[in-house]
């Protein structure tokens, strides 16, 4: 894990600090919060990335959100504890992760 610097914690902090002066009591979010933050970085020159989770994911037939899988090539156990969704445990190809190009398909 890469450590943040020292400038960025204290524009995070000054952030925070702003969002908790500005913005009515019963109207703050962590939401609101956060996009004070990113707007303060930015405007001071930092860049902000967000990893993608590199770990394979499908969709589940039953409920059609995309779930992680294991390393069996299972849609791991989803849903509430005591009453689980059918497609978990099903066997699933990976599907792509939204936004992502697909291949051009060839004809031989």
């Amino acid at each position: 894990m890469t450590a943040i610097p020292a400038a960025a914690v204290a524009v995070i902090a000054a952030a925070l600090d702003d969002y908790r002066h500005t913005t009515p009591d019963h109207q703050q979010t962590p939401h609101g919060a956060a996009e004070r933050a990113a707007e303060f970085l930015l405007s001071s020159g930092w860049d902000i990335r967000v990893p993608r989770d590199p770990r394979p994911r499908a969709a589940c037939p039953a409920c059609t959100v995309r779930h992680l899988l294991t390393q069996a090539g299972r849609i791991r156990r989803h849903g509430p504890h005591a009453h689980p969704c059918p497609g978990s445990g099903a066997y699933a190809a990976p599907t792509p992760a939204p936004g992502t190009p697909r291949p051009e398909r060839t004809t031989t």
